[in-house]
């Protein structure tokens, strides 16, 4: 079955508007590759609010829909849009709010004081999130104990903060990276945490379990698993680097925790009804894990699987379920996966 989106979020009616001059799908791409650490949901919150800077709009309808249209031109462009579903709805609740508080300034001159206070606003808004990273390490803090060892998989922004943050804390720790399947580079995280003092493992994937085995089962009170999710679903379920849901059934099994590190606007309305590839297609994920063929030709075949193999796992992700799930580690706090709920009703209702 498919994943679906709920909304019954009262809205001002939304004008046709024609196409926008301004090239968003561009200006993401080159705002985003600017600079690493921002986050494709950042990126895209950033986009829209030049895109509304750029325009001459004078009414909310009309700023609604160019913001809708914007925001679909841009999610249709991505391979994987799931990370920048929940920046486009928040901006939009965002303004929506604003409006709503003010709803005396949407005609006439009035608008356009409105139009640049909530252009002013917004930019305010992505400033404040881009500190969420570092509130999230403080919180993680607590979970990260003297002769600790911490297993983390692929790269991310939000465990590379955590990690750097209890290292400066003066805590001593042992990390494990676990090689994901994409080729994200995670040298640069190894080089920090050395010329840190803190002693770092590389172990493959399929090496998982027997690492743990090795480890000293008088000590294990003192290992987790630390993940970065690209977004986070209606019911706490965590979409992130292909393989992390693997990677969080082995610490279920070995009875071990495992905690995803995210920032709260990662949040989106998306339910997914199962975990796997047609709730993210439902997404707008364009994967395909599973692709069989009946094709019986040897070396056809095994030149289709070089092909199909190289590269394999970039930008793919899966669906990690709640129940797999020890905590999220926000910058609110940390939080159970039902806590998920909540905190969208709060934003949303």
């Amino acid at each position: 079955m498919a994943a679906s989106s709920r909304t019954g979020l009262a809205t001002p009616p939304i004008e046709e508007n024609n196409a926008p001059s301004f090239d968003i799908v561009a200006h993401y791409t080159r705002f985003i590759s600017s600079d690493p650490s921002i986050t494709p949901a950042i990126a895209a919150i950033e986009s829209l609010i030049a895109s509304l800077s750029a325009s001459s709009l004078t009414t909310i309808s009309e700023t609604l829909a160019l913001l809708k249209t914007q925001s679909n031109t841009l999610l249709a462009s991505q391979s994987n849009p799931i990370p920048l579903i929940a920046g486009t709805e928040l901006l939009q609740r965002y303004i929506i709010t604003v409006v709503q508080q003010q709803p005396t300034q949407l005609s006439g001159h009035d608008f356009s004081q409105l139009r640049r206070q909530l252009i002013a606003n917004s930019k305010l808004f992505v400033s404040r999130t881009k500190s969420a990273r570092s509130k999230i390490a403080k919180h993680a803090l607590p979970f990260i104990r003297d002769q600790s060892t911490i297993f983390v998989y692929g790269s991310s922004r939000v465990i590379d903060a955590v990690l750097d943050h209890a290292a400066e804390s003066r805590r001593y720790f042992n990390v494990v990276f676990i090689s994901s399947l994409t080729s994200d580079p995670i040298h640069q995280s190894l080089k920090r945490l050395l010329s840190l003092g803190i002693p770092v493992a590389t172990i493959p994937l399929p090496a998982l379990s027997h690492a743990i085995d090795s480890l000293d089962r008088n000590n294990t009170s003192n290992v987790l698993f630390l993940l970065g999710a690209e977004a986070v679903l209606e019911n706490g379920a965590a979409v992130s680097n292909i393989g992390s849901r693997l990677v969080a059934s082995v610490a279920k099994t070995s009875a071990i925790p495992c905690y995803f590190a995210a920032e709260s606007y990662k949040f989106t309305r998306q339910f997914p009804t199962s975990f796997g590839d047609a709730d993210l297609q439902a997404m707008g994920a364009k994967q395909q894990v599973l692709k069989f063929r009946n094709d019986l030709d040897g070396e056809k075949m095994e030149l289709q699987v070089d092909a199909e193999n190289q590269g394999r796992g970039d930008g793919m992700v899966d669906i990690t379920p709640p129940s797999l799930i020890g905590g999220l580690i926000t910058e609110n706090g940390v939080m159970t996966a039902e806590g998920v709920a909540e905190e969208l009703i709060k934003l949303w209702f």
